[in-house]
């Protein structure tokens, strides 16, 4: 079975490894990653994990057409490959987020098996906030947080909703696989059986659009989550920040960005299954002595990086206000928890 994923990166060289080796060992077998503009050796990375066979890795076409929404333009551009054509499941998301399943041994296998036949499955994000941390380390993203969202209650507006991705079956007749869910002509609907990640039915009719959000009482976690680790540590979040946003150059990410997902309020260590079989795969990846050398030197550059935006007169106002903001809002005793 092909499973294939499509994501964008552009300077996350340190936290790689980490996440190709979480999504190969629940089954993911077919990466298609693209990349634009990159500072910090993600792109070079990429190159020795095509050359080693592990992922395929492909120039963003926002780099030559001078288009600034990165994810858009990739998603556009893998639509037109044959590569697709091979695939029995397809799924688009990016290196902040893991597939999270949590039926079974957590396997994307345990999920399919599940669902009772459905063809496209939408996973909700549980967004992760800081827990507190200030600090960069070297150490596994899905050991370091874990406390996110409260899994029912409303962070903006009146209505709880979370957003979304897919994973979709090629008997759905995709039309289009969007960044957050597959795009389903009118006559091929009757073929879809469409649920959420507790395995509840949606509708499917939904499918004519881009599925982005489900408001409550439509997402579910009871089967599959999209962890995404959307902040990280503060010092990383500078990072993040300098970076800039993937699809809008005028959309800023900044402390109001931070105080949005910076929300602790549910202990979930569910994805920790996997850590020690992570652990063991990413020293496997690096007994390959290139891309060793690349991950040093990409942890280095994240270093280095924070240490100049924290001589930055606003960076360092930001970090300030941000550290105000972990003191005053721990948010770290569990509302309620959801703990193996």
């Amino acid at each position: 079975m092909r499973i294939t994923s499509i994501t964008p990166m552009k300077d996350e060289a340190p936290f790689i490894l980490e996440w190709i080796a979480y999504h190969q060992l629940i089954g993911v077998n077919d990466m298609i990653v693209f990349s634009n503009d990159c500072t910090d050796g993600t792109d070079m990375m990429l190159e020795r994990l095509d050359e080693l066979g592990i992922v395929r890795h492909l120039t963003n076409p926002s780099v030559f057409n001078k288009r600034t929404e990165h994810h858009r333009q990739a998603t556009r551009y893998v639509n037109t490959l044959a590569r697709l054509k091979r695939s029995d499941w397809v799924v688009s998301f990016d290196l902040d987020e893991f597939i999270c399943v949590n039926v079974g041994e957590g396997t994307l296998q345990d999920l399919f098996a599940a669902v009772d036949g459905a063809n496209v499955i939408t996973m909700n994000q549980e967004h992760f906030g800081s827990g507190g941390l200030d600090a960069y380390e070297d150490k596994l993203v899905i050991d370091q947080f874990e406390y996110g969202w409260a899994y029912e209650r409303s962070y903006s507006g009146k209505t709880a909703q979370r957003g979304t991705k897919s994973l979709t079956h090629k008997s759905a007749n995709a039309v289009y696989y969007a960044n957050h869910s597959p795009r389903v002509g009118e006559a091929d609907l009757p073929g879809v059986k469409y649920v959420n990640g507790s395995g509840a039915p949606l509708d499917s009719q939904w499918l004519l659009e881009d599925v982005k959000v489900l408001p409550a009482p439509y997402y579910g976690y009871d089967l599959v989550q999209l962890n995404h680790y959307v902040i990280k540590a503060a010092e990383s979040f500078l990072v993040q920040v300098d970076r800039g946003h993937a699809n809008d150059a005028s959309r800023d990410i900044d402390f109001k960005y931070w105080r949005k997902h910076d929300n602790n309020h549910v202990h979930d260590t569910r994805i920790q299954r996997w850590s020690e079989r992570v652990t063991q795969a990413v020293a496997q990846l690096r007994k390959d002595p290139e891309l060793d050398a690349l991950h040093i030197s990409a942890v280095k550059h994240h270093k280095d990086r924070i240490a100049a935006l924290l001589d930055d007169p606003e960076s360092s106002e930001l970090y300030r206000r941000v550290r105000r903001h972990n003191l005053e809002n721990p948010g770290i005793v569990p509302v309620t928890t959801s703990d193996p």
